[in-house]
């Protein structure tokens, strides 16, 4: 009897070990300082927040975040280090103490807050929809959109307002807002659903094609973008709320937001 007490103890005790609900704890500020560096998780995918572009045939990872993040590693002190993963995998990755945070364009919400602690807010953006250009006419009302293929970014605020917002529209979620475009364009949907701001690059790289469908709105549409941190790691958030305020109330934050706006339009 007492071995097998003990073999189902050593199960009990590697099921805990391997289950996913188990976290590994999130490395201090300490840790990350004796590490000489920051690393932060993000999804290049989601200009002018993030994406890659090629610099003397390399790839750079640059935009709004990747400043943000510099300038918290500069106030660390220590290098940063990008550790790039799918939009749905980044809070899973927090949560695993693979990265330090997480600056993804990620906008607060109560059910990721339940998970994740959250920054203060770097940016705010309203949700809209863009539709090709020859159909933007078509849609004269918020109604209109239940009729017609939605697409979403995966696991963002986007699809939960989809899904709250309109139970019976045949949406599709995908992994990649440049592949929701392409989709639009192809004819594959008839609408995508995303940040105002992105929704402008993506109006600027392909004029004539795709047109935002202007002063409709969702109920709730507007979201606020900031820094995601696991839970109790009190003294990094004190270090990045630190930054992110001195950043917006000094204007800087909305100059690195245009100086990217203005990299993206380059075709940087």
């Amino acid at each position: 009897m007492e071995k097998i007490l003990l073999t189902l103890s050593l199960l009990v005790t590697c099921f805990w070990l391997i289950s996913p609900s188990s976290h590994v704890s999130a490395n201090s500020l300490e840790e990350i300082k004796a590490a000489g560096k920051l690393v932060m998780g993000t999804n290049a995918e989601y200009p002018p927040f993030e994406w890659v572009k090629m610099e003397k045939g390399e790839q750079q990872f640059v935009g709004i975040d990747f400043d943000l993040a510099h300038k918290i590693a500069d106030e660390i002190g220590v290098d940063l280090e990008v550790s790039e993963h799918a939009f749905n995998a980044l809070i899973p990755t927090l949560q695993s103490g693979k990265v330090d945070l997480v600056i993804a364009g990620m906008s607060y919400t109560d059910e990721r807050a339940e998970q994740i602690d959250f920054s203060s807010t770097y940016y705010s953006t309203v949700n809209q929809f863009v539709v090709s250009a020859e159909a933007v006419n078509q849609f004269n009302s918020l109604e209109d959109f239940s009729k017609v293929k939605i697409g979403v970014l995966k696991a963002s605020v986007q699809e939960q307002l989809i899904a709250k917002q309109y139970p019976e529209a045949d949406y599709v979620a995908m992994n990649k807002n440049g592949d929701l475009i392409e989709a639009l364009k192809a004819g594959k949907l008839d609408a995508v659903f995303m940040d105002n701001i992105v929704i402008a690059d993506f109006i600027y790289q392909n004029a004539g094609l795709i047109a935002a469908v202007e002063e409709l709105e969702l109920e709730g549409g507007s979201f606020d973008k900031a820094v995601a941190l696991a839970k109790g790691n009190s003294e990094l958030l004190e270090v990045v709320n630190k930054v992110i305020d001195e950043a917006v109330a000094s204007g800087e934050m909305e100059e690195i937001v245009q100086a990217n706006i203005a990299l993206v339009r380059e075709g940087n």
